[in-house]
C-alpha cells in the first residue's frame, strides 16, 4: 500500500478533529468514546492514534489551540495601545471584550466543549487554561497600574478587578453559546459597562469630565 502524502494526513487530523468537536460539544468530552469520533470521521482506529495519543491529547489540541489564539489576540490589542486618557482606555477595553467574545462565538463548538466537559476533564488542559487566565489577568493589572502611573486610576487591588472582569467574561460566554444570548456585541457591551462604571469610581475627578462623552455615547 501506497505511504499516504503529508496533505493526506493532514487532512485526517482535520477531519478527526472537526468530528470531535462536534461530538464533545454534544455529548462532553467523558461520554464522548474515540470509536465513535473515529467512526464520525469515516477513518480506522489505526488512522486515529496514528494521528493522536489518545482522546486526551485531541481535546487538549482542540481547546487550547482556540486558547492561544484568543490570548495572541489580547495581545495584538494590547501592543497597539497607549494609555494617555480616559477616553483611549474605554475604547481599548471595548475592543478587548469584542474580540473576546467574538473569538468564543466564532468557535461556538469548541467553547461548549469546555465549557460542557469541564476545563479538570485533561489535567493538563486545566493548567494551561488557567495559566492562560493568569497571564490575562496580569497583563490587565499591568494595564491598570499603567493608568494609575499617568494619574488616571487609583485602584486597591488591580488584580483583584482583572480578575473580576475575567469572571464576567466566562459567566456570559457560556450563557452565550449554550443559550444563544447574549450575542457577543451585547455581552461585550455589558462588560465594557460594568467595567468602564469601576474604572469610573477609580479615576480622579480631574479626568472624568473626559471620560463622560464616552459612557454618553455607549448604546443603552
Amino acid at each position: 500500500m501506497a505511504r499516504r502524502t503529508q496533505a493526506q494526513l493532514a487532512e485526517t487530523r482535520q477531519t478527526i478533529i472537526d468530528a470531535a468537536t462536534h461530538l464533545f460539544a454534544q455529548k462532553g468530552f467523558a461520554n464522548t468514546q474515540v470509536a465513535e469520533i473515529a467512526s464520525a470521521a469515516g477513518i480506522g482506529m489505526s488512522a486515529f492514534y496514528g494521528q493522536f495519543e489518545d482522546k486526551e491529547a485531541l481535546f487538549m489540541t482542540i481547546v487550547s489551540g482556540m486558547f492561544d489564539e484568543l490570548h495572541e489576540g489580547v495581545l495584538s490589542v494590547r501592543r497597539g495601545m497607549h494609555l494617555r486618557s480616559p477616553l483611549e482606555m474605554g475604547m481599548t477595553v471595548q475592543r478587548i471584550y469584542d474580540l473576546v467574545f467574538e473569538t468564543f462565538n466564532r468557535h461556538r463548538e469548541i467553547t461548549l466543549s469546555a465549557f460542557r466537559s469541564g476545563f479538570a476533564a485533561v489535567p493538563l488542559l486545566e493548567k494551561v487554561y488557567w495559566s492562560i487566565c493568569d497571564a490575562v489577568a496580569e497583563e490587565m493589572r499591568r494595564d491598570m497600574a499603567e493608568g494609575e502611573a499617568a494619574g488616571l486610576l487609583h485602584i486597591e487591588s488591580a488584580r483583584d478587578m482583572s480578575d473580576a472582569m475575567l469572571g464576567m467574561i466566562q459567566q456570559l460566554s457560556h450563557r452565550m453559546v449554550r443559550e444563544g444570548s447574549p450575542t457577543p456585541h451585547e455581552a461585550a457591551r455589558t462588560c465594557t459597562r460594568f467595567t468602564l462604571g469601576a474604572l469610573l469610581l477609580s479615576m480622579p475627578r480631574e479626568h472624568l469630565q473626559t471620560l463622560l462623552p464616552l459612557l454618553a455615547a455607549t448604546p443603552r
